[in-house]
């Protein structure tokens, strides 16, 4: 224990000529604050988009219902003239907007009719199509019922568009599986149009690349000590010992951080992870320091260990999952990430 300490002492005044620890320790402490301080924000769960019904026939009213009532990524909501649509353009509470201009479902299929949707949208406007595909889909049934009537009408039969038959026959392809519905949704209709969610801030990520630098900078100094023959009057399990301790030290630091950081911002993890992971990255790097003091160079090994050093930590950084979702990489990525700790934590 005293050697410990003595070693914990020894690398407080290293730190201040190198403060790479300090560094490391005051960016976990920012993010911990972080988690604390920022505000959950208000984010949209649907994609909002305004409807204006200008036509006062029944059918219009019945395909606007189903369209502002429907389980979707979309909402769509009534407005009541054009100026709030540009409005709410303007302000961002729609996306984009659609007209259902006097006389549409009279006209809807007449040929060259002047009675489409309108559409009506900002050039920031996202998800134009998508929306697009949404409010047709709703209409498409209506719209092939009435063109039956009208062509066996033509014929001398008598067909009525409105008949259960037909609405069963061309409802249930549209009803059977809607193209933007979130059917895994209890409900038919969502109850809010805001959620309360945290920017996800990935302070374990951080912590867990921490604590890995923090090993292979163990690493670097058992290595040093090892090229300065410091453990040469020494049998072989005192020496294990002493290396194990060279890395534990700088190791500790980190890990106390971590696990104060995780407690104090409430991050759900779990302090026993943090001390697994750090006896594991621990082993891992003093096995590594030991196979290089086992390889026949003539070079100090210390040297060439902090040549390769700033590369594979640029690497871990970028397979820990800071950066990018590991989920998204392919097989080949993803075996390749299990080279570097981080990526475990």
């Amino acid at each position: 224990m005293r050697l410990f300490l003595n070693r914990l002492s020894v690398l407080a005044k290293r730190s201040l000529i190198n403060p790479a620890m300090y560094v490391m320790s005051g960016v976990i402490i920012i993010m911990a604050l972080l988690v604390i301080l920022v505000p959950a924000k208000e984010t949209s769960i649907y994609i909002p988009v305004a409807v204006l019904n200008e036509d006062s026939s029944e059918d219009t009213e019945a395909i606007v219902d189903e369209i502002c009532t429907m389980n979707s990524i979309f909402h769509f909501y009534k407005v009541d003239d054009e100026d709030e649509i540009y409005k709410d353009l303007a302000s961002g509470k729609a996306n984009t907007a659609y007209v259902f201009p006097k006389g549409f479902a009279e006209h809807l299929t007449a040929s060259g009719s002047r009675y489409d949707i309108r559409q009506i949208s900002t050039p920031a406007s996202s998800f134009v199509f998508l929306s697009r595909e949404e409010v047709f889909r709703n209409f498409y049934a209506y719209a092939a019922r009435q063109i039956i009537s009208d062509t066996f009408a033509a014929r001398g039969y008598e067909v009525d568009a409105h008949d259960p038959k037909l609405k069963e026959i061309f409802g249930k392809y549209m009803d059977d599986d809607f193209l933007f519905a979130l059917e895994s949704v209890e409900g038919s209709v969502y109850n809010a149009l805001t959620r309360s969610e945290k920017v996800p801030i990935p302070l374990y990520k951080f912590a867990g690349f921490f604590i890995f630098t923090a090993a292979l900078l163990g690493t670097l100094a058992f290595l040093n000590d090892q090229d300065n023959r410091i453990y040469l009057r020494f049998g072989l399990a005192a020496r294990i010992y002493l290396g194990l301790i060279q890395v534990a030290v700088f190791t500790f630091p980190a890990t106390i951080v971590s696990i104060v950081c995780f407690i104090v911002s409430r991050t759900e993890f779990s302090p026993l992870h943090v001390i697994l992971y750090t006896l594991l990255v621990t082993l891992i790097s003093f096995v590594a320091g030991t196979v290089m003091t086992l390889l026949p160079l003539r070079t100090a090994r210390s040297k060439i260990f902090s040549s390769i050093l700033p590369v594979y930590l640029i690497l871990s950084f970028l397979f820990s999952g800071i950066l990018m979702d590991l989920t998204n990489f392919g097989t080949a990525l993803r075996t390749l990430s299990r080279l570097f700790p981080p990526s475990m934590f």
